[in-house]
Parts: structure tokens; sequence; C-alpha cells
């Protein structure tokens, strides 16, 4: 099992908790497929770290002081200030992070993995829906939420590409 050195966290498979700070970087690793976890808002700093070790999580944070935790070096990967942008570049390239591991597969707003939807959560999750008869939808059963092959979705499939594009500044020239 690879690890960082001195980190009590795999690296395959990743998972992540993120603070109730980073909640738009939580978003875009489940877009990518990852696992991620947000908080219950208000969750004292002990609670995170204490769920991120028994959940062998990752906590992602813009929190100074949960480096003070005794296990921080372990368990917490601090991405300072800035935007999401500079935060999700961070991230890349600390953990060599492949954003088109498993697009869309997991649920943006729950975490839940997603699965091909029947012709009957399309009816109960969205009635009248139209213009995704044809294409693949996929349901997630926890929030009752369709995804389907949108402009947003290319969009976004995009954006995942461009951010893998960071992973190449940690190659070495050929």
């Amino acid at each position: 099992m690879k690890l960082i050195e001195g980190s009590l966290c795999p690296l395959s498979p990743l998972r992540f908790l993120c603070d109730e700070m980073l909640i738009n970087v939580a978003q875009w690793l489940r877009v990518a497929g990852y696992d991620t976890a947000l908080p219950t808002p208000g969750s004292p700093d002990r609670h995170l770290v204490d769920c991120s070790r028994a959940e062998q999580r990752w906590l992602v944070t813009a929190d100074a002081d949960l480096r003070e935790f005794v296990c921080a070096p372990f368990y917490v990967l601090y991405l300072p200030g800035g935007d999401d942008e500079a935060r999700l570049k961070e991230l890349t390239l600390r953990l060599d992070l492949d954003w088109c591991l498993a697009p869309f597969s997991r649920c943006k707003n729950c975490n839940t993995p997603l699965h091909p939807a029947s012709e009957r959560e399309k009816q109960l999750f969205r009635p009248g829906v139209r213009g995704v008869s044809n294409e693949a939808v996929w349901a997630c059963v926890t929030c009752r939420q369709l995804y389907w092959e949108g402009s947003h979705v290319r969009r976004m499939r995009s954006r995942l590409e461009a951010m893998n594009a960071w992973r190449d500044a940690l190659r070495p020239p050929p």
C-alpha cells in the first residue's frame, strides 16, 4: 500500500473528509469519483480528526488549527489560503490526483455511488423530465437526484481534464 512519508492514510483508494470551508473542493472530488465526506456543520475540530482516523480518510482543511493535533501529520492535508482553484491545484500536486479517475460515478451532493436510473426512478425522481429519455441517466437513491450527459456535464468533464493537466508538472521531462 503506497503511503505519503509518515502518513497513516493509504493513497489507494483515496478517501477524503473535507472541512466545511472546502465544500466546493469536496464537490469536485466527488465529481471525479472520490469518496468524499463532509462533516455536519459546526462539528468540532476533534470530531473531524477522530472521524478521519476512524474512517481512514484524509482530512482536507483550510483551518490551520487542525495542524496542531498530535496525529495531524498522519491524516491532515492543510491547504492554506487562496481560492478553490489554488487549493484544487495544490491537492493535485501533493497527491498526484487523477481527476479523470471515475468521473460522475458519485452524487455531487451526498457522495452516494450512482447507478443507471430505471424508468421508474426517472418518473419518481423527476416526473415529466424531457430530452433525456434516449441518453444514459444515472440516479442517486439517497437524495433522489438524476444526472445525465448535458452541457453542464460536458463543461465539468472539460474542467476535470484541465485539472488533470496539472499533474504534468509532477512528471520529469523526457
